[in-house]
């Protein structure tokens, strides 16, 4: 926002609770940071997380407020939890709001205590705090909030906090899909993912997450001859391993644009410097000899790679397990992440080029995605629009773009449904590390902020067809 919404007399009559919304942003703000702290202070990692715990705190929220909850579990100890707040008109179909419960387990060399929220430096240290806790947090202080204040909503906000995304969420909205669809049954939604890319001098990017790339898991196995460690093999398994990584590592994918990152590069192309602009008017031209060299150049931004590019990164290494002795077998686990209309066999088949006649390497797919994958939104949408209006009222100077996400998650099981799914986040720079996933995980407290005031402004739009009274973010 760019002002602070002045409350005539006469909105004050008709809807009173919007302004003392406004008077009292600081408490719905420490709201979401108590959320966000208590959720950190439930250890909820994976491959054993404590989702039913963390169903606990969120129901005893929704009880101090008198809304109607239920616990949907698959399994013993794994948990999903559903609130809704009912709108006045039927026609005017549910807007749900979705984090997920679990995390991923805890990487090493953590500075702070992962399980533990620790407030430093205007940050907030913890497992989870931006995949997806802060969703969690930001969603249920919103949630509540809204009732609290008897916020007049159109339309159903449903909010759902799910199990075992991280881990393919055959416990979570899988299972929800195929049991209690129709306990939920929304047609819109807002998920992980995307965020606002920052701009102090310029063109500010609302990068509304449209799209996934696809998921896919290759085992790559390297063999050789097994023995005592004292006698050195010219067949390690592990060296071969190592050298069919190499290769792995220098395999250049080619460049491919979709209609989403299409759309993304166009949006985004008049923002850059004039020799940026230069490159990206080739990428979007019609020579293809042109625009496949474009490709390279713009490829070499780690973000824009993997909006052209289909990408492979070694995760899971596996070898020996005695020291004294090699192993006739060493294995990696390839994580691919694959732009939407690629062929998964002919992207495997293209991998097994580099090792032709080498008989010692093999590849199999351990994950397949599944096909054919959903549709990307395309930003014509009246969910999209009130995206739009709140990145025209609280972030000066931006443009508001659908975009492709280069992980995936559960909004790739909602498009499936039907759903009209973005994802919004907090801010994000893509030249910076990230941490979600690595040690000292955090958020910054203003991020957070920023988060809560952004979703609130497209719920209020869209859910209540009214302006969400806070003070703009003002960037200085």
């Amino acid at each position: 926002m760019k002002k602070l919404i002045l409350c005539a007399s006469l909105l004050f009559v008709a809807f009173p609770a919007f302004c003392t919304a406004a008077d009292d942003y600081s408490v719905l703000e420490k709201r979401a940071q108590d959320y966000l702290t208590a959720l950190i202070n439930i250890d909820t990692s994976e491959p054993e997380p404590n989702e039913t715990e963390a169903a606990r705190f969120i129901y005893k929220q929704l009880n101090k407020y008198g809304i109607d909850w239920d616990i949907l579990i698959p399994r013993p100890g794994r948990a999903n939890i559903l609130a809704r707040l009912k709108g006045t008109n039927p026609a005017l179909k549910p807007l749900l709001l979705i984090s997920h419960l679990d995390t991923a387990s805890a990487a090493e060399n953590w500075t702070y205590p992962p399980y533990k929220a620790t407030l430093e430096n205007g940050n907030i240290y913890g497992l989870g705090s931006t995949d997806a806790k802060n969703y969690t947090a930001v969603y249920l202080a919103l949630f509540t909030w809204i009732k609290e204040h008897k916020i007049p909503l159109k339309r159903d906000v449903i909010f759902l906090a799910t199990s075992g995304e991280e881990v393919g969420s055959t416990t979570g909205l899988k299972w929800l899909a195929d049991e209690h669809w129709g306990e939920i049954n929304p047609a819109f939604a807002l998920n992980e993912g995307g965020g606002i890319i920052r701009d102090k001098d310029g063109i500010s990017i609302v990068f509304a997450e449209a799209s996934t790339k696809m998921y896919m898991d290759i085992k790559i196995t390297a063999y050789g001859t097994a023995g005592h460690s004292s006698m050195p093999s010219d067949d390690n398994a592990v060296y071969r391993l190592s050298q069919a990584l190499s290769k792995i590592s220098q395999y250049n994918a080619p460049a491919r644009m979709t209609p989403t990152t299409y759309k993304f590069f166009k949006a985004i192309a008049p923002l850059q410097d004039e020799d940026a602009q230069t490159t990206m008017h080739f990428l979007l031209g019609a020579d293809e000899k042109n625009r496949a060299m474009a490709a390279e150049i713009v490829a070499l931004d780690p973000f824009f790679r993997t909006q052209l590019k289909n990408t492979i990164t070694p995760t899971v290494l596996t070898g020996g397990k005695d020291s004294g002795a090699t192993s006739s077998e060493a294995s990696a686990l390839l994580n691919a992440r694959l732009l939407p209309g690629t062929d998964p066999d002919t992207f495997l088949e293209e991998l097994k080029k580099l090792f032709e006649g080498d008989d010692e390497i093999s590849l199999e797919v351990v994950e397949q995605p599944e096909l054919p994958f959903p549709a990307p939104m395309d930003g014509s949408d009246p969910l999209f629009a009130s995206i739009e209006k709140a990145g025209d009222r609280l972030v000066p100077h931006s443009i508001t773009v659908p975009g492709m996400s280069p992980a995936s998650g559960d909004s790739e099981f909602l498009r499936r449904k039907g759903v009209i799914t973005y994802g919004l986040g907090p801010n994000m720079d893509p030249t910076q590390e990230n941490r979600t996933h690595g040690a000292d995980e955090f958020i910054s407290v203003k991020d957070l902020s920023d988060q809560l005031k952004f979703v609130a402004s497209v719920v209020y739009d869209f859910a209540a067809g009214q302006e969400f009274p806070l003070p703009a973010v003002n960037e200085k």
